[in-house]
């Protein structure tokens, strides 16, 4: 109850602290983990894709996550963003993708 929701709950349902610890953390399946899934796994690859639990696909990842992710990135580059360039709701957003992906590099 109250304003926060709980860990992991996205806002409605939007996971957006998993998948900002999932891109945190490294745990983005590329071109090489396909490829070593793929040698591995041989004719079962395809099946054992879709049941990793090691790493996740970059389209199960939302858009708007990526959108943020890209502000973000924008903002560390030194991008000069004012106050009324991103609506109130995107700039809490955007603390939430600070807090979580300078969270982890700390750790």
């Amino acid at each position: 109850m109250g304003l926060r929701e709980a860990p992991g709950e996205g806002r409605r349902g939007w996971p957006l602290d998993r998948e900002l610890q999932v891109l945190a953390g490294g745990r983005l399946c590329g071109p090489e983990e396909r490829r070593r899934c793929r040698t591995e796994s041989g004719a079962f690859a395809d099946w054992a894709c879709g049941a990793c639990a090691e790493r996740v696909r970059p389209e199960a990842i939302s858009p708007w996550t990526w959108h943020l992710v890209f502000l973000y990135q924008l903002s560390r580059a030194g991008y000069p963003f004012k106050a009324n360039d991103l609506s109130l709701e995107t700039w809490l957003l955007m603390g939430t993708v600070r807090r979580v992906l300078e969270g982890s590099q700390r750790g």
